[in-house]
């Protein structure tokens, strides 16, 4: 049984693929397998697909009919033998170091879930993008799952995302990602983290993504961009409820995806036909005083919040200049 599967949902992704693959098969942990699901792609990445598995019989891989990224982490996630899981993007790539430091961390804690730190990189930089901040400074602790996901719902030293983490199999049990959904990540990181008894952490920056045009959270707004709301006011219930230590950074994270959707929908020329346009903004205004006094959100959050509360058209132009 490997330590690590390494899967890696694959969809049209033949211009990325090459450099995701090449980032796994060059970690300096060696005890691993690498799953490549590929979801009913047409450009030629199922034969990609094949030809990097003939030169590495630690390569595995499965075709299926499309059904989107989490229907294809879940299908790896049954064909997985790993003691622990690994998710990566077939448009992303990791640090050279990132299993060998997130394994002996998981270890030496008895960590369920070992987390690090992620980073934006450009679509076409290479592999050399890796040292880009991985060697500035970090830190390294453990902490409760409780307390880890209260840094996950504010982004602080643990992000919202599954793919810089690294998941035990028998923590995981019967959970799955929830398809058909947007920040499905998030969801599951609420449903997993209150299981462990510990988390290792290091803010090292080892997990490299990049937004492609194409990817879901870069397209214009559609009735699936309201997902990030209805995911997080399902996670502010759970955590109401059962942990009430770290509701004040669950709702954070509610109003935050309140604005993340409303900002979405305001960059559209129609936005006042949206649906769910006039009940957002009345929501986003009527906890304005809440924005303002929260130390979580940023100054130019803030601002535009207090901009928001008289004039959607100034605030819209703040939005169309970068400035939210």
């Amino acid at each position: 049984m490997p330590a690590v599967s390494v899967i890696v949902p694959v969809y049209n992704a033949g211009r990325h693929l090459p450099r995701c693959v090449q980032s796994i098969q060059s970690q300096t942990m060696r005890d691993l397998e690498i799953i490549l699901v590929d979801d009913g792609s047409t450009d030629g990445s199922a034969q990609l697909c094949e030809e990097l598995a003939s030169a590495d019989d630690r390569i595995r891989i499965f075709h299926k009919k499309n059904g989107g990224v989490s229907s294809a982490r879940n299908f790896g996630i049954e064909k997985a033998k790993g003691e622990y899981l690994l998710f990566v993007d077939a448009d992303d790539f990791i640090h050279p170091d990132m299993l060998s430091i997130l394994l002996n961390g998981a270890r030496s804690v008895g960590a369920g879930i070992a987390a690090c730190k992620n980073v934006r990189v450009r679509e076409e930089e290479g592999l050399d993008a890796a040292s880009k901040d991985a060697e500035g400074a970090f830190k390294t602790f453990s902490c409760t799952g409780i307390e880890a996901l209260g840094f996950a719902l504010l982004g602080t030293d643990i992000s919202g995302s599954m793919c810089d983490k690294l998941i035990s199999r028998e923590l995981l049990g019967d959970v799955r990602f929830r398809e058909g959904v947007l920040y499905e990540d998030a969801l599951l990181a609420s449903q997993l983290f209150p299981k462990c008894d510990n988390v290792f952490v290091t803010t090292r920056r080892m997990y490299y993504y990049s937004k492609c045009p194409g990817s879901a959270t870069m397209k214009p707004y559609d009735e699936s961009a309201y997902d990030v709301v209805r995911i997080y006011e399902e996670i502010f219930k759970r955590v109401s409820a059962d942990y009430p230590e770290i509701e004040p950074q669950a709702e954070f994270r509610l109003l935050w995806a309140y604005y993340a959707a409303f900002d979405r929908m305001i960059a559209s020329s129609d936005y006042r036909s949206i649906p769910e346009y006039s009940a957002t903004l009345s929501y986003l205004r009527a906890h304005t005083k809440r924005v303002l006094r929260d130390p979580f959100f940023r100054a130019t959050r803030k601002v535009g919040a207090a901009v928001l509360r008289v004039n959607v058209g100034a605030y819209r132009q703040l939005v169309l200049k970068g400035g939210q």
